[in-house]
């Protein structure tokens, strides 16, 4: 916060040259400087350096008289219209009398009360009356004061007699009254510990002087406040009081450093705020925190959580990394999800390869069985060019059926010639017993359809019908179909050797 010193004077000029005592009296504020302070108990202790806050008694004096020559006496004073300059009056009588009052000489009486007065940094611009609570001498002693009503008010932590200043460190202050929209300057200094001294590759007169003199040194990875800016030194640079000096000031005028309860709701604010405002936690902890202290900072704060909020609502990128975040799985668990889905894409190739080898085992044997027995080109079906394999191999097993009950009747009657011939040698019936002669063969079992082939089969089509041809007219030169007599196996025409036990039948 922004501390401004200024002196309540009272003047009194004694003139008796005439023989009749005439006195003139007048009344001034004077403004005397500016300085830096920081916060560092929650009863309302601000700390900065005395050279800030000590009175200039010959300033005083000066902006006194004056004022007091100027709009009481009224006599013309030639300062340039700076009443905290010395001037000079054309008046030949009031010019030494002038002098005198400057001089502070016996016949001009100077009364002086210092006043401190605290800006703060809250929404609001405003400012608190402050007493002085120790008796600081020299320049670079730490001076303490109180604000009333300062029970809630933000608190710096003072870091440790024994820390070690971190490589980055600023110094804060104000050049001017805070505002919301006019914050505290940040200074990057260098801070030599052992040597009590601050430095900055920019000069610090001009800003000491403008008021960031007593502002506190901030160690940034920390948070904590190393001490403050004291008197300026050569080339620029500037004396550091250590936190240690505060501490001591403070245990001497009987103060704690003790921290508020607004620090507690606002800091929670601010974790929650860089954590990404869920649910409106850093909105609800940082308006909490504003009923304890009007604090511009946290008035900053919270419009920026409303901001992200709205953000969130609209599905910005805000709302998307929240939803990114809960989508996604710990990367200790990616692993073994990974592992599951190789194992599972493993069993599933196990199962279908395994399906398919069955598939096509039930397949071959169907095609075997049915082939055995290939029906003349004589005998062919009228099925629909368009059937599906399943329903060409039942119409084949049908056709191959009809064909070898006709042959067998006919060779019962006695007829040498057969309807149908063999596809192949390696295709033959199965072995069976030779019939007794004069009598029909066995009538073999009908075949059985094979479910394999189509499990669901559809309903058949309405030319869907299987006619038998008529049968080949009877030719007296085909020969009469022979038996194997050690296996009973039918012997192909011309056959020399039984093609299933390789007995001779020729």
């Amino acid at each position: 916060m922004r501390i401004e010193l200024r002196a309540v004077a009272e003047i009194a000029h004694i003139d008796h040259t005439s023989g009749e005592v005439e006195i003139d009296r007048g009344r001034s504020t004077v403004p005397l400087g500016s300085a830096t302070g920081v916060l560092v108990s929650a009863d309302g202790i601000v700390a900065t350096t005395w050279e800030n806050l000590a009175v200039d008694k010959d300033a005083v004096a000066v902006y006194a008289a004056n004022e007091l020559f100027a709009k009481v006496i009224r006599v013309p004073v030639r300062n340039g219209g700076n009443p905290a300059r010395r001037g000079s009056t054309p008046d030949r009588y009031w010019a030494p009398h002038l002098n005198h009052c400057y001089d502070q000489v016996t016949h001009c009486v100077h009364f002086r009360v210092p006043q401190y007065h605290v800006r703060t940094y809250t929404s609001e611009p405003g400012g608190v009356m402050a007493e002085l609570l120790n008796t600081p001498s020299k320049p670079h002693d730490v001076a303490l004061l109180r604000i009333s009503g300062g029970g809630a008010t933000p608190t710096a932590s003072l870091s440790a007699t024994d820390t070690a200043p971190g490589a980055d460190s600023v110094l804060l202050g104000f050049t001017k009254r805070p505002t919301p929209e006019v914050g505290p300057v940040e200074i990057p200094v260098k801070v030599d510990a052992a040597a009590g001294r601050i430095s900055s590759p920019k000069n610090l007169a001009a800003p000491l002087d403008a008021g960031v003199s007593g502002g506190p040194v901030l160690d940034r990875a920390t948070g904590q406040v190393l001490g403050l800016a004291g008197p300026r030194q050569r080339e620029g640079q500037a004396t550091l009081v250590p936190s240690a000096a505060i501490q001591a000031a403070m245990a001497e005028a009987g103060v704690a450093a003790t921290p508020s309860k607004f620090d507690a709701v606002f800091r929670r604010g601010v974790d929650h705020l860089a954590s990404g405002n869920r649910g409106g936690s850093a909105e609800s902890a940082l308006e909490e925190s504003l009923t304890y202290y009007d604090s511009a900072l946290a008035a900053s704060h919270l419009e920026e959580a409303r901001t992200m909020r709205d953000g969130q609502s609209d599905g910005g990128p805000a709302d998307e990394a929240e939803t990114d975040t809960g989508g996604s799985l710990p990367p200790a668990l990616l692993p073994i999800l990974i592992g599951l889905l190789l194992l599972a894409g493993v069993i599933g190739a196990i199962a279908l390869r395994r399906r398919n080898r069955s598939v096509t085992a039930q397949a071959g044997g169907g095609a075997t069985t049915t082939g055995a027995s290939r029906p003349s080109p004589a005998r062919a079906s009228t099925a629909p060019a368009n059937r599906s394999k399943a329903d060409e191999l039942s119409t084949r097993a049908a056709s191959t059926t009809t064909a070898a009950w006709v042959d067998r009747e006919q060779a019962g009657r006695g007829r040498t010639g057969s309807s149908r011939t063999e596809a192949s040698e390696y295709q033959s019936p199965a072995p069976q017993r030779p019939p007794a002669p004069g009598r029909p063969a066995a009538e073999p079992a009908p075949p059985v359809p094979d479910t394999n082939l189509n499990p669901n089969p559809g309903p058949a089509a309405e030319d869907d019908t299987r006619t038998a041809v008529p049968l080949a007219p009877h030719d007296s030169n085909r020969q009469a179909v022979a038996f194997c007599s050690q296996c009973g196996r039918q012997v192909l025409p011309g056959a020399r050797f039984c093609v299933g036990c390789g007995h001779r039948v020729g």
